[in-house]
């Protein structure tokens, strides 16, 4: 998967190198961008490159997938606004137990497994396992 730099130029491996003056700055501008509930739109666009599909002709447009390179930035910010939404929303009790998506130690497969045991025990019980 490609890891290349988003519109803004910036790797990842630069952005690990940032002195702590330089985060310290990032910081005080990510704080400000959640206290004024502000995502910078340069943050939002991306570069898209096309990835060859193994096996497929390379003069065909169908035979690359579309990859969206994004700001490096970006994407930090995005973990930080998610963690604090995240933590606010469990704290507060509005995420119901049976929400499985975007939740860590939840996985598509534990929820998949948890309806096959409500429907087998709804079998086992003759009772109804959906609306009808």
């Amino acid at each position: 998967m490609p890891k290349g730099p988003g519109l803004d130029g910036m790797s990842n491996k630069a952005i690990k190198c940032f002195p702590i003056t330089l985060l310290s700055l990032l910081v005080a501008i990510f704080n400000a961008c959640l206290k004024n509930c502000y995502f910078p739109p340069v943050w939002k666009e991306a570069v898209v490159i096309g990835i060859h599909k193994p096996g497929k002709p390379r003069d065909l447009p169908a035979s690359y997938r579309p990859i969206s390179l994004l700001s490096g930035l970006g994407k930090i910010y995005e973990r930080i606004l998610k963690s604090r939404l995240s933590e606010y929303l469990f704290s507060k009790g509005l995420i119901i137990n049976e929400q499985f998506g975007f939740r860590p130690h939840h996985s598509c497969l534990q929820q998949a497994l948890r309806l096959v045991e409500y429907i087998t025990e709804g079998f086992k019980t003759k009772k109804r396992t959906g609306l009808f």
